[in-house]
Formats: C-alpha cells, sequence, structure tokens
C-alpha cells in the first residue's frame, strides 16, 4: 500500500505481426506504466499542445490585460493636435494682455493680408461691377479668409506666444510713452486702432470695385 501501485497496460500487437506468432515472439514490448508517470506524460502533451500559454510565458490574463494600454496609447495620440493646441493657448493666457495683444495683432495682419491677396491676386475681378455684386464678392472673400484662418490657427498661436514678451515690452512703452492710465487703456486704443484699420481697408477696397 505504501509503494505506487503499477497496473500493467494491454499491449495490441503492432501492424505486420500475426497475432499467434506475437503472443509468443512479441515485435516489440511497452515497460510498464504507473500511475505517476501517466499522468505526468498527459500534462506534459497537454502543456505542449496549448503554445499560446506556456510556449510565451504568458497567460490568458495577462495578454488580455495588455491590450487596453495599446487602445489607450492610440487614443493619446489621436488627440494630440488638440492637446498642443490647449497648452499654447494656456501658456499665453499667462501674459495676460499682452499675450491677447499679441494674438490681435497677428490677426490684424493674416486678415488684412490675405483679403488683398485673395481680392487681388487669387480671385480678381473687374472693376465697376456694382455695388450690389462688391458687396456679394467682399461677403465671398470673406469666407475663403476666414477658412484659410481656421487652418492656420496653431500657427498663429504659436507665433503669438512667441512675440508676447517683446508685445508685453511695447505695450509697458506705449503707456508711459503716451501717458496712458494703465496698460488696460493702452490696451483698449490699440484694438480700436487695428480694427478702424481694418474696416477702411475692407471698404476702401470693395468701394474702389463697385
Amino acid at each position: 500500500m505504501a509503494g505506487s501501485l503499477a497496473l500493467p497496460i494491454p499491449v495490441l500487437p503492432p501492424l505486420g505481426c500475426n497475432k499467434l506468432s506475437y503472443l509468443s515472439n512479441p515485435c516489440i514490448s511497452l515497460p510498464k506504466l504507473g500511475y505517476g508517470s501517466l499522468n505526468q506524460n498527459q500534462f506534459r502533451r497537454l502543456s505542449s499542445i496549448d503554445g499560446n500559454s506556456t510556449g510565451n510565458g504568458l497567460s490568458d490574463s495577462e495578454s488580455f490585460s495588455t491590450k487596453p494600454e495599446v487602445a489607450s496609447g492610440n487614443s493619446d495620440s489621436g488627440r494630440g493636435g488638440a492637446a498642443t493646441s490647449n497648452e499654447i493657448l494656456k501658456k499665453l493666457r499667462r501674459y495676460g494682455i499682452s499675450g491677447l495683444l499679441s494674438y490681435g495683432l497677428l490677426n490684424t495682419a493674416y486678415y488684412l493680408t490675405t483679403f488683398l491677396i485673395v481680392w487681388l491676386y487669387v480671385a480678381p475681378a473687374p472693376g465697376r461691377m456694382g455695388y450690389l455684386a462688391a458687396a456679394q464678392r467682399f461677403l465671398k472673400v470673406m469666407a475663403m479668409v476666414w477658412a484659410g484662418s481656421q487652418v492656420t490657427k496653431l500657427l498663429r498661436a504659436g507665433g503669438a506666444l512667441a512675440l508676447a514678451p517683446f508685445v508685453d515690452r511695447g505695450l509697458s512703452w506705449f503707456t508711459v510713452r503716451f501717458h496712458f492710465e494703465s496698460q488696460g487703456k493702452a490696451f483698449a486704443a490699440i484694438v480700436g486702432v487695428c480694427f478702424g484699420l481694418a474696416m477702411v481697408l475692407f471698404f476702401a477696397v470693395t468701394l474702389l470695385w463697385a
């Protein structure tokens, strides 16, 4: 009872051997296997068949746990552009009205320059077209300029961030030079000049082609 109980396994004659001759002189002989060795062989066969879990050294739960990490990495890369734009805007807000003025000056320069390029070169039109046709043309050109501003928004934000320190110094000098009570009033005066210059240019060009 203490030792392992070994049971004989019936041996079938191999192909090509006579049954009667095999009983007297078998072609092959198989060793007797106990329960312990039989269970070990069966376990080794099952583990060798399941090559995905034991061959790679990873279980199913471990391999499955790595999939959400790959998916999260792809989603972060998809939001890379938005994250960059938000970071630039946050850094630009640190300069206060100087950062806002820097962005406004770049926007004014963009709209004035792009409007003239589109009106004169991209979509030229003959003069003396009438006031109604000139107004319609103005709206179409401004729609094209606005579409271009959405594409170059990130570029202008980066440029405004780079120019913000210089604009801050310029705003301080402008406030002292023209005796403004605060930088806020100097900022309002500069914004008013930018809007006035843009309106004069837009209406002047439209009326010249009317």
